[in-house]
């Protein structure tokens, strides 16, 4: 039982009040607490036979009944006991009013009724915790007469079924309980993944909200392929754990390669430019007489211009395939900075990493990054999810694949991506290309992001149908991004 249907599943039981005991009425009030954190008796269910009311009115959903002696819902609540009033001769006001301070004045009056007689009786749990009130009003006569009285009977009858409307709210708030747990879980494990990494901190909530906006337009669609797909209250609530906990694999991957920004860390440019000062040095001792000046000045030059294109090839660009076969070719730039012995300009582990024609990762640096997503899956699956969550760790998995097969980590395609893996593909890449807290890139404006996700359905790498119902919908204009505001129309 959830808690959006506890009002429902408490109608189904005061009803059943009604029918055993033989009344006309009856409500419901569970115990919460007020913005104060003091607890609080309040409406969550009513039934007024005879004026055909089967819900809570508005007027009465936000009246609130302390534990106290001013209203007999609080007075209930405060003593734990069954309370049985009748008002057949109580005084009245002139508008028809029981006079009593402890009756329905408030609830009768709001529904123009009549309070003849009245059985409140606390709801508890086995173990003694009140957990909120059952009123039940207006005995119905068995002759039909005007007037009858709740017997010691009803009140046996009453504290039976009580017992069971106190089993549905505890179950309802131990499951509410059991959310927020799972909810103060799942912000603890994104807040340790972003510590790992600031740079992308608020990434999994901002994917999180996009991936949702996506979902809402999906069921908003009432034609076409999409047209077919609904999403559950608790399909959408296991589409935002697999959004919210998408990285969290990141963990196992090595902080200095998950915060690295250019293809070498700092300290081994530090070394290469310590190298090249050395061989410029060497340079000028080699040719430090006045007919070799024009020789050291080609030389020097050479080493400048090297310098400047390992600097080039450092940034995390794209790189033209010229230049990175230039970079290779570094290696062999040497200079003999003693007898016998030479420095080069590159080692060969720098030139390889140098010439990575995209992005800052080397090849064995990309295979551990792309291994979190495994790891991802492992992870989420040692998570004992409850029924209708079970799919979280499978969606969480496959955002990374790619429609032709050309993702990882199992280079699957097609149907065996589900389609809240797809959504979430394009929901992680757009905002990957967005976000304005990269140092080490900046943000692309929203119609370039839109034309780079729309270059990847052309290539058959993401849906199609998907991404053109997130553009239509606007599904990327969540108040994260709406700063970044498009350079043109998106049509």
């Amino acid at each position: 039982m959830s808690w959006e249907n506890l009002s429902a599943d408490l109608h189904s039981i005061l009803n059943s009040f009604l029918d055993l005991v033989g009344c006309d009425g009856g409500s419901i009030y569970t115990l919460e607490k007020n913005l104060q954190g003091e607890p609080v008796l309040v409406f969550k269910a009513m039934v007024t036979r005879s004026l055909g009311i089967f819900a809570v009115p508005d007027e009465l959903k936000s009246a609130v009944f302390r534990l106290d002696e001013l209203s007999l819902v609080g007075k209930t609540g405060f003593h734990r006991k069954v309370f049985n009033e009748n008002f057949f001769e109580t005084p009245v006001t002139a508008d028809g009013t029981p006079v009593n301070p402890v009756t329905r004045a408030y609830t009768d009056k709001t529904i123009n009724y009549q309070t003849r007689n009245i059985m409140s009786a606390p709801l508890l749990t086995p173990r003694g915790d009140l957990v909120g009130v059952v009123q039940l009003v207006n005995k119905i006569p068995h002759d039909m007469g005007s007037a009858a009285k709740f017997d010691l009977r009803d009140e046996r009858l009453c504290l039976i079924v009580s017992a069971q409307a106190a089993l549905a709210i505890e179950n309802s708030t131990l499951l509410v309980e059991q959310e927020r747990i799972l909810d103060g879980f799942v912000n603890a494990c994104v807040t340790a993944i972003e510590a790992r990494d600031p740079v992308t901190a608020g990434h999994s909530q901002r994917v999180c909200d996009l991936t949702l906006s996506l979902a809402s337009a999906v069921n908003r669609t009432t034609s076409g392929s999409l047209g077919i797909i609904h999403f559950s209250d608790v399909q959408v609530r296991e589409l935002r754990y697999a959004a919210m906990l998408h990285d969290i694999g990141k963990i196992s991957v090595r902080e200095d390669v998950l915060k690295k920004e250019k293809k070498l860390f700092p300290w081994e440019m530090s070394l290469i430019d310590m190298r090249f000062k050395m061989m410029r040095m060497a340079v000028k001792q080699q040719h430090s007489k006045p007919d070799e000046q024009f020789e050291m000045a080609k030389r020097l030059k050479e080493l400048d211009h090297a310098f400047m294109l390992i600097q080039a090839a450092n940034e995390p660009t794209v790189l033209p395939k010229e230049v990175s076969e230039h970079i290779l070719d570094l290696s062999k730039l040497q200079v003999q900075i003693d007898d016998g012995e030479y420095c080069c300009a590159l080692h060969a582990h720098e030139s390889k990493r140098l010439s990575v024609t995209r992005g800052s990762l080397s090849p064995d640096e990309r295979v551990e990054i792309e291994k979190h997503v495994s790891f991802t899956y492992d992870v989420l699956k040692m998570v004992p999810w409850s029924r209708g969550l079970e799919n979280v760790p499978f969606i969480a998995h496959r955002h990374h694949e790619k429609l032709d097969g050309s993702g990882y980590p199992q280079r699957v395609k097609g149907d065996e991506i589900p389609v809240q893996s797809r959504m979430l593909t394009i929901c992680d890449i757009y905002d990957a290309l967005t976000a304005k807290d990269r140092p080490y890139k900046p943000a692309v404006p929203i119609d370039k992001a839109i034309m780079i996700l729309e270059d990847e359905v052309k290539q058959g790498k993401l849906d199609g149908i998907l991404l053109k119902l997130f553009i239509d919908s606007k599904a990327y204009a969540i108040p994260a991004t709406e700063e970044l505001k498009p350079t043109r129309k998106i049509a």
